[in-house]
């Protein structure tokens, strides 16, 4: 498999599984009486477990699922960090798309009483 498709790969499979850590430590914080978060958290940690199985089948350097888990959450650190700058441009592009265009004329601000 290509390497550069592969590590794009990587940087997917570790975000799927950064996001659902991120998801059960929010279930768990965030318990009430009313809350059901078993059958979410054994579907997110079995998403982990699968996500971490492929990359364990694609990564020849990867002996067991910890590692497999240690290394895509660290690949998706890393797939953030290259993500970030390019979020901060298209921010700042919104941002003085909003503050030159100008505002539409409203009567109901004009009017006097």
């Amino acid at each position: 498999m290509n390497s550069t498709l592969l590590e794009i790969l990587f940087y997917t499979f570790g975000g799927f599984i950064l996001v659902n850590f991120s998801l059960i430590i929010f279930q768990l914080f965030s318990l009430h009486p009313y809350s059901k978060p078993t059958i979410p958290i054994i579907i997110q940690s079995l998403m982990i477990f699968i996500s971490a199985m492929i990359v364990s089948s694609l990564n020849d350097d990867v002996e067991t699922i910890v590692d497999a888990i240690r290394f895509s959450l660290v690949e998706g650190m890393l797939g953030l960090l290259v993500i970030i700058p390019l979020l901060y441009i298209l921010m700042i592009y919104f941002l003085f798309r909003a503050s030159f265009r100008k505002r539409p004329f409203d009567d109901l601000l004009d009017a006097t009483e």
